[in-house]
């Protein structure tokens, strides 16, 4: 049965505007195009009774081959719209009964993301805004974090992450995505997250990974 959730997945610009001007009464989640990933994975979890996917995003290779995907994935009672901004206001409506075209090379996979992101070998607890908050998994663009405090879509965030002895990494990131979630086995309810970095630290976030994570990087669901 599907839940009175829907997601909408867009770009960054256009998911700020549709988030200030939400044609939804019911619950968003809300998913930029770069976190397709995060996306599938609360479509899978949530059964949303609608996933809005931004017309111009759907319009494109990568956007095609991810409509296609969830046609495949066939989430009982989901319904899969397109969201347009029409006559000064985002408005949602079922595609035409002609699919979108899909390249005729076979999709592997969905390429949602510009860099590799690694597991964290061990649990490191990063301060945000002054409270520590569990990292996941990271690359040199973004993080995946678990948070008691609530995080909210883009939030921006003064980070600062432990590294060897006594030194610290200090960066800033905005908010990507964030889903609410009540684990069985946690104490308390939680927030999963996903933030982009906005400094241009690529080199020192990349000397941080290989000092703190994984060699092997995550292999994207499809």
């Amino acid at each position: 049965m599907s839940s009175e959730i829907a997601i909408v997945i867009a770009d960054a610009v256009r998911l700020r505007e549709i988030r200030q001007d939400s044609p939804f009464s019911c619950r968003v989640l809300h998913f930029t195009d770069s976190n397709l990933v995060s996306a599938l994975e609360s479509i899978r979890a949530h059964k949303p009774r609608l996933v809005a996917v931004e017309s111009h995003f759907a319009h494109t290779s990568e956007g095609r081959a991810f409509v296609d995907l969830l046609h495949r994935l066939a989430v009982p009672g989901c319904e899969i719209h397109l969201i347009s901004f029409v006559k000064g206001q985002w408005t949602t409506s079922a595609p035409d009964a002609t699919p979108i075209p899909v390249a005729a090379s076979p999709v592997v996979c969905v390429n949602t993301r510009r860099v590799p992101r690694f597991p964290v070998l061990d649990p490191l607890a990063m301060v945000v805004d002054g409270k520590p908050i569990n990292l996941v998994d990271m690359s040199v663009m973004g993080a995946q974090v678990v948070s008691q405090p609530i995080l909210r879509p883009n939030q921006k965030l003064k980070i600062t992450l432990p590294d060897e002895g006594d030194e610290v990494l200090c960066l800033t990131a905005f908010v990507a995505w964030a889903a609410f979630e009540k684990p069985h086995n946690a104490p308390a309810a939680q927030f999963r997250a996903g933030m982009e970095f906005t400094d241009a630290a690529a080199q020192a976030l990349e000397a941080y990974c290989r000092r703190h994570c994984a060699d092997e990087p995550l292999i994207p669901r499809s």
